[in-house]
């Protein structure tokens, strides 16, 4: 996903798959990496991230690697629009044609690729570590697979398949790859709910004020998902549709995530292709699963699972 993300972006593949990824592409991921799991314990640190780059001396550098490697490709692609009979064939190259702040192409596109790192890899990982431990799911899906009207599998054929979605949805109810949200206050304002005893009155919230808002919690809360909101029951999405803000895999209005149909059609191409040249699947890990939160959330032992060839 690396390698589409990157092409997508910018323009090229740092081609991660095949080997052949250059020095510098590399010492931009190890920096990107770093940069973004500082990122995520300065969220947690709240008002007193200040102290990190204290904490971590190379933080910063990981940082200034990761701006102008950006930097690079948001020069190059400002340059190009005002070449002739060119048209904008990457997200950088449709943003540079809409604005020439560097900063903001800089932080944007930085933004989405953070967006899209290992993101959907991790949506998978997950799918098929509870697939290896629910075999009566993965038995149906199986059955829905190989039922399948169309064995080339196109977008349609992939949104229309019924059981597949439901397991993307609980996986994701279950394993948020975002499993929060943080929000400040930029002027004093007032919520709707959250004040008085109850927690149902109108509650006054001043300029400055942080929110931490835990998906996580919110997809577990057994006064919307049952009492068996721990569980992983695929079928309860036949049922059940939650409204707008009680589901938030992809968060909601207008801010939701412009990704959402890119990373659910290429989650069901995975899923569906691997199902459909094996006939059993095994899991090789004992261990339950345990988060690793950086501004994403994986499995911090990931996916360990064996598939048998059809």
């Amino acid at each position: 996903y690396l390698d589409t993300a990157t092409f997508f972006l910018f323009g090229g593949s740092i081609n991660s798959l095949f080997g052949e990824t250059s020095e510098e592409a590399q010492t931009f991921l190890t920096a990107f990496d770093h940069a973004m799991q500082g990122s995520g314990i300065r969220i947690a640190l709240g008002p007193f991230k200040f102290l990190y780059p204290y904490l971590d001396s190379g933080w910063l550098k990981s940082c200034k690697v990761t701006h102008e490697f950006a930097d690079k490709y948001v020069a190059k692609a400002l340059e190009d629009r005002h070449l002739a009979n060119t048209r904008p064939c990457t997200l950088l190259s449709g943003m540079a044609s809409q604005t020439d702040d560097k900063l903001t192409l800089r932080n944007e596109i930085l933004q989405a690729l953070m967006a899209a790192q290992e993101t959907t890899a991790a949506l998978i990982s997950n799918v098929f570590f509870l697939l290896s431990r629910h075999p009566s799911v993965w038995h149906r899906l199986c059955d829905e697979v190989s039922s399948a009207p169309d064995p080339e599998f196109d977008e349609k054929s992939l949104l229309n398949m019924h059981y597949l979605r439901n397991i993307l949805n609980e996986t994701l109810r279950l394993y948020p790859v975002f499993p929060q949200m943080n929000r400040v206050a930029l002027s004093d304002t007032t919520l709707p709910v959250g004040g008085g005893v109850g927690g149902e009155k109108p509650i006054f919230v001043p300029k400055g004020t942080g929110f931490d808002t835990s998906w996580y919690n919110l997809h577990r809360l057994p006064s919307v998902w049952g009492e068996d909101a721990d569980e992983f029951r695929p079928e309860r999405w036949d049922d059940f549709k939650p409204s707008t803000w009680q589901f938030m895999a992809f968060g909601g209005g207008p801010r939701g995530c412009l990704g959402r149909m890119k990373a659910l059609t290429e989650a069901s191409y995975i899923v569906v292709t691997l199902v459909r040249n094996s006939d059993r699947i095994e899991s090789r890990d004992g261990q339950e699963w345990r988060g690793k939160v950086q501004l994403t959330m994986k499995n911090v032992h990931g996916g360990k699972i064996a598939l048998w060839r059809a």
